[in-house]
């Protein structure tokens, strides 16, 4: 471990010793409300599960432009760049060309993961832009047992903006280098009568870097072959107990890195997603002791990618699913001391769709239409033993078609030695089904389908501990161990040298996470600090792209009474992968300027201009290892009216 991780760890540990503060004041540091871990609003200290948030505030001045780097903020946590998606990586675990379908992804609770790839992927991919983020609630560990498939690592839940949040209409433009150009609209309204309205609107952009890629042989740099341009819209309205909600975006990517062996520096291989929903949600108040909800939602997920061949040949995939989802839950205080949640879930997709073919001349490698469903059922009991004490214990089952019934349980025994701290004990057991593609993406050319493939399963030990240390500064500390079984992996085939999904053995991975976090200190001051240990392991091999430590951090500072300074960094160990990756940092910067309605804003990323590089996956086959951006400035301008 480098000198800077052990110095982080270092001053953690003599903040043990920090002066106490009042009772009340260590209280309300933590009381803070999350509800990613249960499905229903609770305290921080209370939750069955270790958590970790970000808020629009910091976010905002910090000036994220996408979900992926408010994520990259917290602990544990590691991004990866192919050229064509980010991918997060979690506790070590983040291979090439998993697409992060071993982390849920909601928004206000409802799955974003598509049928098909099991995706959430958090950068131009997702329809949702920080603007439109209350906070980031980043749960640890397995949630099946109230969530079901894919929460094996953890939930990211995204709790949106009310009307009464961001109130009356904001314009938002700004400019970048690699010609990025990006409008933001959005307007909100809240009433005292529980009205509220939200609607945002955004397009973004961007030529894209002049790229160096030595390994495709071209000899020359590749220009023009690294554009964006990404559209989204976000609408949100309650009225009473009633709510509706949708989303619609769309992200089209130019790609430079020949992936799947298609021709080097030929512009015309591109990506195209398109993602929406929208969701009907009833969730009245508590009536004595019980509380109802009921929600309904419907989405689809349509993707296109085009690649270009020798001879000018273009080869095309089309992917595309529709799903329909209901999820009632029932909230019961009638015992004393307890407090009961009751739930179903269902999803039904009666069309997933996976077609490969040349267009000219003609050929089809590939046509596939499968349909699926699914139903969970769950239970959980929240039981305060005494003032102190307090055992979370929970318990789901779900039925996959053409899968074996899947149990999940968690236990969670907290304790509160005295106002503001907690040590939480935590047990945990979750799974992922295979998905569409694993399972029937064939074309025999490239990849063979496994429609027998079974499901992955983790088991988790956790030890969570969270400290006020005084009214405004929180420390907390992780440790863990997590077992995935049967994993699913894509391999080559000896006997043909083609590609197939297959369970193959056990990935475990033990480490610590350490924070300091210190919110709204002298002058407005607001900062984190935290340090991962990670040890990942495959066969007695360390797992690929698995750093064995993260050093990051963040601080917004008020330089005066219309300035303000926010800088943020990363340091991660040495990563294996085709080739190996050397440790690297980063960091960026952001200056901003209020004054009346109006807002400035200069940030810089990748400050130091660092060369970084990520692991290539097997979408990348002709790279060794994939650049990723070199340093770029970003002006923005916010109008409220």
């Amino acid at each position: 471990m480098p000198p800077c991780v052990r110095t982080g760890f270092l001053l953690a540990l003599t903040l043990l010793a920090w002066p106490a503060r009042s009772e009340d004041d260590l209280e309300a540091l933590l009381q803070r409300e999350v509800v990613g871990p249960s499905r229903y609003a609770q305290s921080l200290l209370d939750a069955p599960a270790s958590v970790s948030v970000l808020g629009r505030q910091e976010s905002q001045v910090l000036g994220h432009a996408t979900v992926a780097e408010m994520l990259a903020r917290l602990p544990g946590v590691h991004l990866s760049h192919s050229r064509q998606y980010v991918e997060v990586g979690l506790r070590g675990l983040n291979r090439p060309g998993d697409y992060n379908s071993r982390l849920l992804v909601t928004i206000d609770g409802v799955r974003v993961n598509d049928p098909v790839y099991d995706q959430a992927l958090p950068e131009f991919e997702f329809p949702l832009v920080p603007e439109w983020v209350k906070r980031l609630e980043l749960v640890y560990g397995p949630s099946s047992s109230v969530y079901g498939a894919n929460a094996l690592l953890g939930v990211v839940n995204l709790v949106t903006v009310d009307g009464a949040d961001a109130p009356g209409l904001t314009l938002k433009g700004g400019i970048g280098s690699f010609g990025a150009r990006r409008v933001l609209l959005q307007y909100g309204q809240g009433d005292a009568q529980g009205g509220d309205l939200f609607i945002g609107l955004q397009s973004l952009t961007k030529r894209g870097e002049t790229l160096v890629l030595p390994e495709l042989g071209l000899g020359t740099s590749l220009r023009g072959l690294d554009g964006l341009a990404h559209h989204s819209l976000f609408l949100k309205a309650r009225s009473g107990a009633w709510r509706v909600a949708g989303t619609l975006t769309q992200r089209d990517k130019d790609v430079a890195t020949a992936p799947y062996g298609s021709v080097p520096g030929e512009p015309g291989t591109r990506f195209r997603d398109r993602y929406g929903h929208v969701e009907l949600g009833y969730e009245e108040g508590w009536s004595e002791a019980l509380r109802r909800s009921l929600r309904l939602s419907a989405s689809r997920y349509l993707f296109r990618g085009e690649y270009v061949f020798d001879g000018g040949l273009i080869n095309r995939d089309d992917t595309g699913s529709m799903s329909y989802s209901l999820d009632a839950r029932l909230q019961w205080r009638g015992w004393l001391n307890h407090e009961l949640l009751l739930g179903m879930d269902a999803r039904v997709v009666p069309w997933a769709i996976q077609r490969n073919a040349d267009l000219a001349p003609p050929l089809s490698y590939l046509d596939s239409r499968e349909s699926g469903r699914r139903l969970g059922l769950f239970v959980q009991d929240q039981w305060r033993l005494s003032p102190h004490w307090q055992l979370t214990s929970g318990v789901r089952i779900d039925r996959v078609r053409d899968q074996e019934s899947q149990w999940s349980p968690r236990l969670a025994l907290v304790w509160r030695p005295k106002a503001g701290e907690a040590l939480k004990l935590m047990m945990g057991r979750a799974f992922r089904a295979p998905n569409f593609s694993e399972r029937f993406y064939g074309d025999d050319y490239s990849q063979v389908a496994n429609p027998g493939l079974g499901a992955e399963r983790m088991r988790s030990l956790e030890l969570g501990w969270e400290r006020a240390l005084d009214e405004r500064t929180v420390l907390s500390l992780m440790v863990y161990s997590t077992r995935l079984s049967q994993a699913i992996e894509l391999q080559q085939l000896e006997e043909s040298g083609l590609l197939q999904y297959r369970n193959l053995g056990t990935i475990t991975s033990q480490g610590v996470d350490l924070a300091i976090s210190q919110l709204g200190g002298p002058g407005g001051v607001q900062w984190r600090v935290d340090g991962s240990y990670i040890r990942a392991r495959h066969v007695g091999e360390r797992v690929s792209n698995s750093p064995p430590w993260l050093f990051k951090g963040h601080a917004v500072w008020p330089l005066a009474s219309a300035w303000s300074l926010g800088f943020e960094w990363q340091a991660q160990g040495k990563r294996q992968g085709k080739v190996p990756v050397p440790w690297q940092w980063t960091a960026n910067g952001r200056l901003q300027y209020k004054q009346g309605s109006h807002e400035w804003g200069l940030r810089a990323l990748n400050l130091g201009d660092r060369l970084l590089h990520d692991p290539a996956g097997p979408d990348n086959q002709a790279l060794l290892r994939v650049p990723q951006p070199r340093r770029s400035l970003q002006v923005d301008w916010t109008w409220k009216l």
